[in-house]
This record gives C-alpha cells, structure tokens and sequence, in this order.
C-alpha cells in the first residue's frame, strides 16, 4: 500500500485508517511447525520457505563463532534445505572461515549498491534491519538480487510483546541488544518497504502463550488466550514479526518523499 499516492499528509485521519486496515488484512499466523522435531515454529517456517529454492541470506554470522556452531544456526538450516545458497557477511574472518569450509560466503556490506550478479528466489534478513544505519538501503540491496516473482523474508523483534514490557518493567528501562539502532514495527515495515521499492504484503506473529519451562507462568499464559479474544492484539503475543515482502508493481513510484 503506497499511502503517498492519496495524500501528502503521514497524519491524514482517513488514510492511515485505511493503512490500520491493510495491516490487519496483512497479519497472518506463523504456520505451526509439526514436522521440523527439535525446531521452533519460525524454523520450520523458514525452512519450508526455501525448501528447493535458490536463497541469499544476509548476515550469516550472527555476530560471533559460537552462535555459528550452534545446531540453531540459522544459515546451515537454510543450506541445508535450499536448492543454493549464497551467504553475505561484514565479519571478515569468519566470512573466510566459512569459505574454507566450503560455504558460498561473500563478504559484502548489504546496505551498500554491490550487485553480486546473481537473482535469487527468496532473501533471507535474519535479525539484521534493526542493526544497520539505513534499513532503507538494506531493503534495496535485497530487492537487488531479487527474481521478479521472488519474496524477501525479514525477521526483527517486537518491542510491544508482553515479555518485553515486563522486562522494562522489571529493569527500569528498555535492555536491548546493544548493537540494535531502532525497531520495525508493521507500520514502519510498510514505510520502509515502499522507499525501498517494495511492498509488505503480509507480516507473521507468532503465539508465545503457554510457553514456559514454569508451570504458573504457562498457566498464566494460557488464561491470557482468553482474554486475548476479547480486546488484547496479536501484538502483544508475539516476540518477534516477519515481514514478507515483494517487488511492487510499479517501483518508480516508491522513491523516498
């Protein structure tokens, strides 16, 4: 939805009615992961969406070496159900490390105008918009290499979960991530994906009630179900959003106001 064909005005009551209306159309539930035995619903999730596919996946090296070996790692589940994948990283050495090791790893700043020479199916940006200075560019440089009917997958956290409040609550203030420079909730995802020459065409939430290793706070989060029916959003329920985006119809009309 490009709001800026209808008005100049970001406050406009009627239109950002009508963006409330997109969104809500757009939100979808994150599928239940059933058949991936060990993995969370958004594993199973990414990896059904790039089963047999040709796949670039930004920011591979999740900051460090350990999170790298972990069974969790994100772009060994990816290579490991792709057709191809090609991996991009500003960690120098362990961009090395893991061409020694026979990963397509190319070191490359994903917010830069680089053109690898390669189009893939799906872009994977795990983690990663709300670290760099321009999510804007990071978008462009994935629409970049991307096959005209292709999909963009960007996973980022939600500061509105319940879990999250409760630690501002519990800390005093908000402990982020120290590297995070800002979040991307759906309305800016919308934003920003328009400036990029995209289009949101739908967003994921997961359901984190009933999940706990204690039995009260599983209850706890069990009876909220309830209550959520009533009057409580999605929002508050889910730790992290996943955008999905496409090529907008007509991208020289997306440009940045």
């Amino acid at each position: 939805m490009d709001w800026t064909k209808r008005t100049h005005d970001p406050l406009n009551e009627e239109v950002r009615a009508d963006v409330i209306d997109y969104l809500l159309a757009a939100r979808t539930p994150l599928p239940k992961n059933f058949h991936h035995i060990g993995y969370d619903d958004y594993e199973g999730f990414l990896m059904d969406s790039v089963a047999g596919k040709t796949v670039l996946d930004i920011g591979i090296c999740e900051h460090t070496q350990e999170r790298m070996d972990s069974p969790k790692w994100k772009h060994r589940m990816i290579k490991n159900c792709a057709a191809h994948v090609t991996g991009v990283d500003i960690i120098e050495d362990l961009v090395t490390r893991l061409k020694s090791e026979g990963y397509d790893a190319r070191l490359c700043d994903a917010t830069s105008e680089t053109d690898l020479g390669e189009r893939y199916d799906v872009v994977h940006v795990g983690d990663v918009i709300e670290h760099v200075d321009s999510p804007v560019n990071l978008l462009k440089f994935a629409a970049r290499h991307l096959k005209p009917d292709g999909k963009i997958i960007a996973r980022t956290p939600n500061p509105y979960c319940y879990s999250y409040i409760w630690g501002m609550l519990k800390n005093g203030t908000d402990k982020s991530n120290l590297e995070h420079m800002f979040y991307v909730c759906p309305t800016h995802a919308l934003e920003i994906g328009r400036r990029a020459g995209l289009k949101l065409n739908k967003y994921y939430v997961e359901n984190k009630q009933g999940v706990s290793k204690f039995p009260l706070v599983r209850l706890a989060r069990t009876a909220l179900r309830f209550v959520k029916f009533g009057f409580l959003p999605d929002e508050l329920f889910t730790t992290i959003f996943v955008y999905e985006f496409v090529r907008a119809k007509e991208t020289s009309e997306n440009k940045a106001a």
